[in-house]
């Protein structure tokens, strides 16, 4: 009663109000006076328009229906298509198809799109350019081999490219720098190869385990910026259990995490701020020496993770049913509690029967400022061959190609990887942050002096002695270092 009592109240008080407006308008003997009130001066608000889509921001030729060729090199783990033929039904493919149909129609040009593996693409990049063959506009292939082509002359350094700025947000600039040397680049990443992302290192998570055990979550550490590699260490010595007792590390046992030790371990260095090269106000890279956080964070990962071997599954006895590396399956069994690896490895998870998490690999200690995610040195990379005759076009080309790719962006983090793996909002975040703060290493790209190689191996294998083993290295890779410089120094004059 109380409730209708109210609603009939309410709905008097509107229509004495209405009448009233009504009275005073109609029945008033003095003229409405121009002024605020009067209908003339009534502003008519527009409505509010959408934000420019970054394409909208780009300038528009008429390529004259140009065949624009593209040769793109096949990753055996990352996901590599830049264009189809046609649609598939797969939301991803159809996302990079649109994309490129759209580039298409608004510069009226069409995608010859031509695929190689990885060893094929170096052999064919390599020949075009002896002999002067004007094949392709641009190509993508490892980062790994592009810098070779690069130290080679066989690629353009696209800072002479009036079409194409890399200062655009489409462009990660932060990867760039961290391979590029002196004032040239010649290999360059951003939104249009999803090959790059799947390079980034990350820390996945079994959910199940960490229930079980009732473990700090790792996202409230993200959050609370103590994600840190004293609380995954912690985490990982909780987790390892001999779940048979019968004193043996196996199969049927589970781990703190799992990793190929073989090119990845630094993601854990990487993570904690440890480089061991640095670069100068000219962007040269330094030998300075061994740092004492490099030291630390060495010491650290070496001697409180890789030291113990039951923590990392890799060095299990016994097998598990599946094609897989044995390291992947038991993660995907559920016998480890992180899996440390790249984004692109988690295709091979999609059968997991538990819910996934990711991270970014831990932080050294509260006092970093930034998460650091190693990129894998065989991720791809783009480039342009020299025998290119219009890098003007190119330049246009690659920039719709890649400021439209906010849509391919969009489905593979909201669709690939949150509906198909990652099953949680917050894995998003962390996606985020990870794709934000990648960077590449420069010693395992260029491979000076094999010291990459050796901090690799010892830290793999929990060698502490690791400063004497550097200083063995040292003029050897000072040595690598400046060669490497001229190398690029007398590309730049041709």
């Amino acid at each position: 009663m109380k409730r209708q009592i109210s609603l009939l109240l309410a709905l008097t008080l509107v229509l004495l109000s209405l009448f009233s407006c009504g009275e005073s308008t109609e029945n008033s003997d003095e003229p409405a006076e121009a002024g605020a009130d009067s209908p003339s001066s009534v502003t008519v608000t527009e409505e509010e328009t959408e934000p420019p889509k970054p394409e909208d921001t780009l300038p528009v030729e008429d390529l004259g229906g140009y065949s624009f060729r593209v040769l793109n090199n096949i990753s055996n783990f990352a996901y590599t298509n830049i264009g189809e033929e046609g649609l598939t039904g797969e939301s991803l493919d159809d996302a990079i198809f649109n994309r490129n149909k759209a580039v298409e129609d608004t510069l009226n040009l069409t995608f010859e799109l031509e695929k190689r593996e990885y060893a094929d693409t170096d052999a064919t990049i390599k020949k075009v350019v002896a002999a002067g063959e004007d094949t392709y506009d641009f190509y993508t292939c490892d980062l790994n081999f592009v810098i070779n082509h690069a130290l080679s002359g066989c690629d353009v350094n696209v800072l002479t490219i009036d079409s194409l700025s890399l200062d655009n947000p489409w462009w990660n600039r932060q990867a760039i720098d961290s391979v590029s040397i002196g004032d040239a680049v010649y290999a360059f990443f951003g939104d249009l190869h999803l090959g790059y992302f799947e390079s980034h290192a990350v820390a996945v998570f079994n959910k199940d385990i960490l229930n079980n055990l009732n473990l700090a979550d790792p996202y409230e550490h993200v959050h609370n910026n103590t994600w840190t590699l004293d609380n995954m260490i912690t985490m990982l010595d909780a987790a390892k259990m001999d779940l048979n007792g019968d004193g043996k590390w196996t199969v049927d046992d589970q781990y703190g995490f799992t990793m190929y030790e073989g090119n990845f371990s630094t993601a854990f260095t990487c993570g904690g701020g440890a480089s061991i090269l640095a670069k100068d106000e000219n962007n040269i890279p330094v030998w300075g020496g061994v740092s004492e956080h490099f030291v630390d964070v060495y010491n650290k990962v070496a001697g409180e993770i890789f030291d113990e071997r039951s923590n990392n599954a890799i060095n299990v006895s016994g097998t598990l049913p599946g094609s897989l590396e044995l390291y992947r399956l038991m993660f995907l069994y559920g016998r480890a509690l992180f899996l440390c690896t790249q984004i692109g490895v988690l295709k091979d998870m999609r059968d997991a029967q538990f819910e996934l998490g990711v991270v970014p690999m831990p932080k050294y200690d509260e006092e970093q400022n930034d998460y650091r995610s190693l990129i894998f040195q065989g991720a791809n990379t783009i480039a342009i061959p020299v025998t290119n005759p219009d890098i003007e076009r190119t330049g246009l080309v690659l920039e719709h190609l890649c400021a439209r790719s906010y849509t391919v962006r969009d489905v593979y983090l909201n669709q690939t990887l949150d509906f198909k793996y990652i099953q949680d909002q917050e894995g998003q975040e962390m996606m985020d942050i990870i794709l934000s703060t990648g960077l590449f290493e420069l010693e395992a790209v260029y491979g000076w002096g094999g010291l990459s190689g050796m901090i690799l191996t010892g830290i793999n294998s929990g060698n502490l002695n690791i400063v004497s083993k550097i200083a063995k290295l040292s003029s050897k890779t000072e040595a690598a270092i400046q060669k490497t410089v001229d190398a690029f120094a007398e590309v730049g004059k041709g």
